[in-house]
């Protein structure tokens, strides 16, 4: 009797998980595509706060989860894309300035060249790491791309 019960059982337990499952994956699937909108918006704040809840909302949607993670990574690059686009107009602004003072008042005690020649540096310095954080992301989405088909495949 209870072998026969289980054996009726099972199957309807079995729906019911995966019927789960796939909801699960349709309502993060949802938090991922309204990430894709912020991030198509600009607003990345909010875009990687959707992609955060549904990892918090949804720890079992892996098909998402793995989404979720190479559109965090786009926000990131895009992000990081935009402030170096800022980064390189400034940082050509106040090169130009620099020329101008180097050729003007570049001998003795000339405190605004050896400040502006400084802030320069600093700031190839920032625009440099920039440029790297922009490497960084776009071989990790191109990575993690490939380890998701890999994955599909497998399956």
């Amino acid at each position: 009797m209870r072998k026969t019960l289980y054996a009726l059982l099972l199957p309807i337990l079995i729906c019911s998980c995966s019927d789960k499952e796939a909801q699960t994956e349709a309502q993060a699937g949802r938090m991922v595509n309204d990430a894709r909108t912020l991030m198509k918006e600009g607003d990345y704040p909010r875009a990687k706060d959707s992609i955060l809840a549904m990892r918090r909302r949804f720890p079992t949607a892996f098909e998402a989860r793995a989404t979720g993670i190479i559109v965090l990574d786009s926000i990131e690059l895009l992000a990081a894309q935009d402030t170096l686009a800022m980064m390189d107009s400034t940082l050509r602004a106040e090169q130009d300035i620099l020329r101008e003072l180097e050729e003007t008042k570049r001998r003795g005690h000339n405190a605004d060249f050896y400040r502006q020649r400084t802030h320069v540096f600093h700031l190839k310095q920032r625009f440099d790491e920039m440029e790297a954080k922009v490497r960084f992301y776009s071989r990790k989405i191109e990575v993690d791309m490939h380890e998701n088909e890999k994955a599909r495949n497998d399956r």
